[in-house]
């Protein structure tokens, strides 16, 4: 069986640390990264007990396009060898009304959601498609599908990392490299429940109350927020040999939400 090498962004916390301990205890050696170190460390341990595949950290902030660039070869260090596995998952959301978002902040929705993804798929896909064997897994969301009043600039990088996804699965299809997306319904994640809080505060309202609304908006069928092993699970198998004619995709993970 070939060795599998993993690069996750955004793997401290969240969907990015089910999937890196997904991927792990597949037999995948994972690199992730995160801004925060704590975060890391825990992720680290949280591997070491798992078994299977390494767990081993690289803090990055995927808004410093510099620091982006030399992400992977600080990875493949690490791994002692190619990266062979992409998720991008790292992400930020920041809402607010169309004609008032800042453009600092649309900047660096893109930067971080779209450009840094881009980058360290230039990075890793040339040895992939020389090996004939690689998977590039990209978190989008619901809003990868609809446009989601208040959220322009993530909802505008989220279609985004779809239409790469799509252009990687066309370039790549006969070299062996597959890409998908993966579009999460409301998860239980610290974005999540941040943005619940927020919305709650502004209305006077409670989070339970808040969050039936989000779910409830979204025809988030199943009526409950959605795990993070929940989308991990799909990951690990995109990852796997078994998933090589799975590529170009935008797989819902979204409880039964509104189809589009």
């Amino acid at each position: 069986m070939r060795p599998r090498r993993a690069l996750v962004t955004g793997g401290g916390r969240g969907i990015g640390r089910a999937i890196a301990l997904g991927l792990a205890g597949d037999g995948v050696d994972v690199v992730v990264t995160a801004r925060s170190v704590d975060e890391l460390d825990a992720v680290v341990a949280e591997g070491a007990a798992v078994g299977g595949g390494a767990v081993q950290a690289v803090p990055a902030d995927l808004g410093d396009l510099e620091r982006v660039q030399a992400l992977a070869g600080e990875a493949e260090a690490l791994l002692g060898g190619h990266i062979n596995v992409l998720v991008n998952n790292a992400g930020v959301s920041l809402p607010g009304p169309t004609p008032t978002v800042p453009l600092p902040d649309w900047e660096l929705s893109l930067r971080v959601n779209v450009t840094a993804p881009f980058l360290l798929c230039q990075a890793t896909l040339p040895a992939m498609a020389e090996d004939r064997w690689g998977r590039v897994i990209s978190i989008g969301s619901l809003y990868s599908r609809f446009g989601v009043p208040l959220a322009a600039s993530y909802t505008a990088s989220k279609h985004a990392i779809l239409g790469l996804t799509r252009v990687i699965s066309q370039e790549f299809a006969r070299k062996g490299v597959t890409a998908n997306t993966l579009a999460p319904g409301f998860v239980d994640t610290e974005m999540v429940r941040a943005e619940t809080l927020r919305v709650a505060t502004k209305h006077g309202l409670s989070t339970e109350d808040t969050l039936k609304r989000f779910l409830k908006n979204a025809g988030q069928a199943i009526g409950r927020t959605i795990e993070a092993e929940e989308v991990a699970a799909l990951v690990v198998f995109l990852a796997s040999e078994p998933a090589a004619a799975i590529t170009g995709q935008i797989i819902n993970v979204d409880g039964g939400a509104h189809q589009g």
